[in-house]
């Protein structure tokens, strides 16, 4: 049964300490965006190719889709514009699996780095080569002196501003996420957990570090149809917002999901066996109260400090699955090709562990998603020893990437 919501919420990425609190925005007069997933192919009675569903999709409401928002690799379109009416008939057509409405994004925000030591990265055989880690962010600055490895990358907002491409950065948050997940192993700056794994610059976030759902949606479209010669690919994404997950506690059901976010972040995982790591989120709060934090599929990481604990504003709960170094992180910064910042947040954390699936997948590239993760919660360190000061519940792991 399809779900229609028409109210949005704003979304936050992890990048501060501390966060506003986010309230309900009301539908634009003007018209909303929307995101929808087509039917299957599998019933007999609607065309097999993307095309022709769209085709008569847009025959049917009078719609013109253009090219870059018609996402094949998801079955997924997006319609801008709509009125309330239009979603609403859009609803009950049988060719719409899934309608869910647009949502503002914004960064979570906060020599070897201190959090890269604890994990052990610096004593691991395998080093993330053979692996593409596509940076879901804000950008990733190019011609950074510690991050030749960015390959190149593919911009939903453009950078604005000093630019050498429409990927590169104008924030600073993707740059930071960057380093901690594969700065390169030279004689400057910093080290990175998979230093031999290469980075994609997806740029979903503006320099103000704001965005939106179908911004990602449309970022991890291209990921998906990105020919990277076949290497196993691993996304982070240190952003979230408000949401809960509507399968909780299924993990790839045979029946997706009707929140059209959450359904691509079926598809990424479970269809084309792409593994998505996250940041729990630093509001202090319940990370089921949070997407994409709350859905099974990905792996979630909550944020530590140097002395073994978690900052209260650090989420937690049982869609948590990995603790990771988050205070105080030193990586790659946006300022210039030379330039460092140390800065905190589960945004912080989360890279830490998609090196670490960099670091799995290079020894094992066959693994699924589920491989990956089971990989890491094996290896992890027992924290129930560990102080836990936050005042908030943390039983899960913590990252250890010593033996890889």
């Amino acid at each position: 049964m399809k779900k229609l919501i028409l109210a949005l919420s704003l979304l936050v990425l992890a990048a501060c300490q501390q966060q506003a609190t986010v309230q309900p925005q009301a539908l634009r007069e003007g018209g909303q965006t929307y995101i929808a997933i087509l039917e299957p192919t599998a019933s007999p009675t609607l065309p097999a190719r993307f095309s022709e569903r769209l085709a008569a999709l847009e025959r049917a409401h009078g719609l013109s889709i253009p090219a870059e928002d018609r996402l094949e690799a998801l079955g997924a379109v997006i319609l801008r514009n709509l009125t309330p009416a239009q979603a609403q008939r859009l609803a009950q057509d049988p060719r719409v699996y899934a309608l869910t409405p647009d949502q503002e994004v914004k960064a979570y925000a906060q020599t070897i780095p201190w959090g890269v030591d604890r994990i052990g990265a610096p004593t691991t055989t395998a080093k993330g080569a053979g692996v593409s880690v596509y940076v879901v962010d804000t950008g990733i600055k190019v011609g950074h002196e510690d991050l030749t490895n960015l390959m190149g990358g593919y911009a939903v907002v453009k950078c604005r501003g000093k630019c050498r491409t429409a990927y590169d950065d104008d924030n600073g948050h993707g740059t930071h996420v960057a380093g901690t997940v594969a700065a390169v192993n030279n004689s400057v700056g910093v080290l990175g957990v998979a230093p031999a794994a290469e980075l994609w610059a997806v740029k979903v976030l503006s320099g103000s570090g704001s965005g939106s759902i179908s911004g990602i949606v449309q970022g991890l479209n291209w990921v998906i149809a990105h020919n990277n010669g076949g290497k196993p690919k691993v996304v982070n994404m240190s952003l979230g917002g408000s949401g809960t997950d509507d399968q909780d506690g299924q993990y790839c059901p045979s029946t997706r999901s009707t929140n059209a976010f959450h359904n691509v972040i079926q598809k990424a995982v479970c269809d084309y066996r792409i593994t998505v790591v996250v940041a729990a989120g630093n509001e202090g709060d319940n990370a089921a109260n949070h997407t994409p934090a709350a859905y099974d599929e990905v792996i979630t990481v909550s944020a530590t400090n140097s002395q073994d604990d978690w900052p209260s504003w650090s989420n937690y709960g049982p869609d948590v699955d990995l603790a990771a170094p988050g205070v105080a992180i030193l990586s790659t910064w946006n300022s210039s090709t030379t330039s460092y910042n140390t800065i905190s947040g589960t945004s912080m954390a989360s890279p830490h562990v998609a090196g670490a699936a960099a670091l799995v997948l290079s020894r094992y590239p066959s693994y699924t998603p589920a491989q990956v993760k089971q990989a890491l919660l094996q290896n992890a360190e027992s924290t129930a020893t560990w102080k836990n000061t936050s005042g908030n519940p943390h039983p899960e792991p913590f990252l250890n990437v010593r033996g890889f």
